[in-house]
C-alpha cells in the first residue's frame, strides 16, 4: 500500500466562457484587460479603505460591466471576435457625438420645437445606426459610447438630478431612454432574451395598466414616467439587484477568484478525496463535500458544477455511477453551495437588503437547513451506490486524511479570517477584502518559508501578474449576472411603480383561499415558471416583490419567508425543462441533458420540503431554542428517512410496506410541534413516534436476512 496519488486534483479552468473573451488578442486583450483589473482594484479599495459616493460606486460598477459585456458578448452567439477596423471606430465616434448633440438639444427642442439642426441630427443618428448594422462590431461600439455617455451623465449630474426629482428634463428623459435600451440589450447578450422581454412587458403594463384584467389593473404611466422611473430612482438600473452586486457580491466573486488561483480550490477536492473517497460510490460524496465548500464562497452553481464536476463527475463515472446519476449529483450538490452560508449565490445580500435583518443572522439562522439538504444528497449518493453494489476508490490511490491537511491545512485561514470578521460584526464587503488579503498574505508568506528553507516552492504563487489575471477572471466571472441586473431592475421598478407586488399578493391569497399550505404551493409553481427566464438571484428578487406581502398577510415571519421563497427559486437550475445547471453537468458527464434534470429533482425533492418547514415549524427560530432544536434533530431523522425512501433502500431494497412505512415516518418526523392529531396526539409526540418507526425498520432490515431483488 503507499501514499502516492496518482489523481490529478487540478481542476479544469472555472472561468466558464464568457462571449469572445478568450478569443481577443494584442491590443484588444488589453482593451479588456485593463479596465477588468479597473474594477477588480476599485472593487478591493471601496470595499476596504475606501469609502466611494453610492452613485459613483454603482456608475462606476455599472459602467465597467456594460462596456466589457459589450465588448465580449457579441449580438449573436455564433459571432466570433472580429478586431474593428478604422471605419467602424470613426463611424462609432460620429453615431455618438451626433446622438449626444441631439439629446442635449432636447431641452430647447422642448420649448422652441424643432429647427432644422435637430432635424438633420436625428436623421444622422438614424442613418449612423443604420449604416452601423452593416458593418462588424459598429454597433458595438456605438452602444459602448453610449454607455459611457449615460452612465457618465448620470454620475456628473446626480445632485442636480436629485434637486429635479420629479421634474426630470428632457435631456434627462433621453439619457434615460438610451440606458435602458442598453441596459435590455446587455441583459440579452448576457442571459438571453427572456429577462428583456420581460422587462418589455412590464414596462408595457405600467404604461396600458388601465386596460389589465381589475384584478391587477391601475391608472398607467405615461412613457416619460416610466423611462425616468427606471434611470434616476432607486428601484430601476440602480435598484437593489445593481447595489447588491457592486457593493457585496462582486468583492465575494474576487475572493472565489483569489481562493482558486492560490490552490485552496484544488485542497477543498483533495481533502474530501482522502476522506470519503474510500467509502461506497466515495467519489459522489467527495462531490457533495467540495462543491458544498466551493459554492458556499463562488455563489455560482454554474462555476461550482465547471470548476468541481470537471474532476469529480470522471471519477463518478469511472466507480460505474450512470452519466446521468453522476450529472444530477454533481448539479444537485452544487446548487446545494447555494444555499450555504457564507454567500448563498449572492441571495443572503439581497435578503439582507430588502428585509434589514443583519446578515449575521440571516446566515446562523440559514446554516442548518442547509447542512440537511446536503446531508439528503449525501444519503441518497450512499443509498445509490449500496444499492447498485458501487465502491469507492482503490486504496493505492488515496493520500490519508491527516497527510492532506498536514500539507494544506492553511487554505483554512482564509474562511477563518473571513468568518472572524463576521462574526465580529464588521460589513461583509469589508470581511471579504480581508479575506482575499490572508489568501495573498499567506501564500507570499509560503514562498518566503520556501526560500529561506530552501524547500519546494508552491505550486501556486501569486505574483503580481498572477494577482491581475485572478482581477480579470474575476471580473469576467462576474459579466453573465452583472450584466443581466439593471433590466432587472427594470422589473422590479415596474414591480414596485405600478404596485403590483401587493396586487398579487392579494391575489395569491385569495387564489390559496388563505390557505398557507396551498400559497407555498403556488409560489413554487410561480418560481419554476420565472425560473424559466431569470437567474436563481434575479427569480427570487422577483418573486419576493410579488409573493412577500401575501406570507406577511398570513403571519409568517419575514425572515421565514423570504428563505421559503430563495429555497423555491433554486429549483430553475434543476426542473426541466429549462434546467441550465443539468444542462452544463450532463455535458461534462456526456449524458442526457433531459434525463439528468429529472434524476436532480428526484434527488433534490428537500429543495420543495424545507421550505414547509420554514413556514410552519420553529426551526428558524432561535427566539424559542428548545422548539429550534427539537425541530432540527427530529427533521435530522425525517431527512435520512426521505432519502431512504426515495431510493426505496436502507440497509437493503425496501419492501412496499417498508417504503410506505419510512414515507410516513418521514412526514411525522417534520410534523409541526404546534400542530396535533385530533387534539389527541401533540407534535412532539408525532415527531418521537416517526423517530421510532425509522429506527424499527432500520433494525428489522439490519437483523433480516431477507433480501429483496432490485
Amino acid at each position: 500500500m503507499t501514499s502516492t496519488h496518482p489523481i490529478s486534483t487540478d481542476s479544469a479552468n472555472t472561468d466558464a466562457p464568457v462571449g469572445v473573451a478568450d478569443q481577443l488578442t494584442g491590443f484588444w486583450k488589453y482593451t479588456f484587460q485593463i479596465p477588468a483589473v479597473g474594477l477588480g482594484l476599485f472593487a478591493l479599495w471601496s470595499a476596504g479603505p475606501g469609502i466611494a459616493e453610492d452613485h459613483v460606486h454603482l456608475g462606476i460598477y455599472t459602467l465597467v460591466t456594460w462596456v466589457l459585456a459589450l465588448l465580449v458578448l457579441p449580438m449573436r452567439k455564433s459571432m466570433n471576435w472580429q478586431s474593428p477596423g478604422l471605419m467602424c471606430l470613426l463611424l462609432a465616434g460620429a453615431a455618438v457625438a451626433v446622438a449626444a448633440w441631439a439629446i442635449e438639444r432636447f431641452d430647447m427642442v422642448d420649448e422652441q420645437g424643432p429647427v432644422a439642426l435637430d432635424y438633420a441630427l436625428w436623421i444622422g443618428a438614424i442613418g449612423a445606426l443604420l449604416i452601423a448594422t452593416r458593418i462588424p462590431r459598429a454597433l458595438d461600439f456605438i452602444l459602448i459610447g453610449l454607455s459611457c455617455l449615460c452612465l457618465g451623465y448620470f454620475m456628473w449630474e446626480y445632485r442636480e438630478l436629485i434637486e429635479r426629482a420629479g421634474a426630470w428634463s428632457k435631456t434627462d428623459f433621453g439619457i434615460a431612454f438610451a440606458a435602458t435600451a442598453i441596459a435590455l440589450e446587455v441583459a440579452r447578450r448576457a442571459l438571453g432574451p427572456w429577462i428583456p422581454g420581460i422587462a418589455i412587458f412590464a414596462m408595457v403594463y405600467a404604461y396600458y395598466g388601465e386596460y389589465f384584467p381589475a384584478a391587477v389593473s391601475h391608472a398607467g404611466v405615461d412613457v416619460e414616467g416610466i423611462i425616468d422611473y427606471i434611470l434616476y430612482s432607486q428601484d430601476g438600473i440602480f435598484g437593489v439587484m445593481t447595489n447588491v452586486m457592486a457593493q457585496f457580491v462582486l468583492i465575494f466573486i474576487f475572493l472565489g477568484a483569489f481562493m482558486q488561483s492560490s490552490g485552496m480550490g484544488r485542497f477543498f477536492i483533495e481533502f474530501p478525496l482522502s476522506i470519503a473517497g474510500r467509502s461506497a460510490g466515495g467519489p459522489a460524496k467527495v462531490a457533495v463535500i467540495a462543491s458544498a465548500i466551493f459554492g458556499s464562497i463562488s455563489g455560482s452553481s454554474l462555476a461550482n458544477i465547471v470548476s468541481t464536476g470537471s474532476f469529480t463527475i470522471p471519477l463518478m463515472k469511472r466507480v460505474g455511477f450512470r452519466p446521468v446519476v453522476a450529472g444530477a449529483v454533481e448539479n444537485t450538490a452544487s446548487l446545494g453551495g447555494q444555499l450555504l452560508p457564507p454567500v448563498m449565490g449572492a441571495g443572503v445580500f439581497v435578503m439582507a437588503e430588502i428585509t434589514g435583518v443583519p446578515y449575521v443572522e440571516i446566515i446562523a439562522v440559514a446554516a442548518v437547513p442547509a447542512l440537511l439538504y446536503l446531508l439528503s444528497i449525501g444519503m441518497i449518493v450512499h443509498f445509490e451506490a449500496k444499492k447498485r453494489g458501487i465502491k469507492g476508490l482503490p486504496e493505492r490511490e488515496m493520500r490519508r486524511p491527516g497527510e492532506v491537511f498536514r500539507a494544506g491545512w492553511f487554505h483554512l485561514l482564509p474562511f477563518v479570517v473571513l468568518l472572524g470578521f463576521l462574526f465580529k460584526g464588521y460589513s461583509p464587503d469589508w470581511c471579504a477584502f480581508m479575506a482575499i488579503c490572508s489568501v495573498v498574505v499567506i501564500n507570499w508568506c509560503r514562498i518566503c518559508i520556501a526560500k529561506v528553507t530552501a524547500s519546494r516552492m508552491p505550486d501556486h504563487i501569486m505574483s503580481v501578474p498572477a494577482i491581475f489575471k485572478t482581477l480579470v477572471a474575476g471580473t469576467r466571472n462576474s459579466l453573465l449576472v452583472g450584466g443581466a441586473a439593471g433590466a432587472v431592475g427594470v422589473i422590479v421598478g415596474m414591480i414596485a411603480m405600478t404596485s403590483l407586488g401587493l396586487k398579487m399578493s392579494l391575489l395569491l391569497v385569495d387564489l390559496a383561499g388563505g390557505s398557507l399550505f396551498m400559497t407555498v404551493a403556488l409560489v413554487a409553481l410561480t418560481s419554476l415558471l420565472l425560473g424559466m427566464a431569470l437567474p436563481i438571484t434575479a427569480s427570487y428578487l422577483v418573486l419576493v416583490v410579488l409573493a412577500g406581502p401575501a406570507f406577511d398577510q398570513l403571519g409568517v415571519p419575514l425572515l421565514a419567508a423570504h428563505l421559503i421563497v430563495f429555497w423555491l427559486s433554486q429549483d430553475s437550475n434543476i426542473t426541466p425543462p429549462v434546467c441550465l445547471g443539468a444542462f452544463v453537468a450532463a455535458s461534462i458527464a456526456q449524458g442526457d441533458p433531459w434525463k439528468t434534470g429529472w434524476m436532480s429533482f428526484r434527488f433534490a425533492k428537500m429543495l420543495y420540503v424545507m421550505p414547509l418547514l420554514f413556514a410552519f415549524t420553529p426551526i428558524l427560530d432561535f427566539s424559542d431554542p428548545l422548539g429550534a432544536t427539537w425541530t432540527m434533530a427530529t427533521a435530522t431523522v425525517g431527512t435520512l428517512a426521505f432519502a431512504a425512501w426515495t431510493m426505496s433502500y436502507l440497509h437493503r431494497q425496501l419492501t412496499v410496506f417498508e417504503w410506505a412505512a419510512l414515507a410516513t415516518a418521514a412526514l411525522m418526523c417534520f410534523w409541526p410541534l404546534n400542530m396535533s392529531i385530533a387534539e389527541v396526539m401533540p407534535g412532539y409526540a408525532i415527531n418521537i413516534a416517526g423517530c421510532i418507526i425509522v429506527a424499527v425498520i432500520s433494525l428489522l432490515q439490519r437483523t433480516s436476512t431477507k433480501t429483496i431483488p432490485d
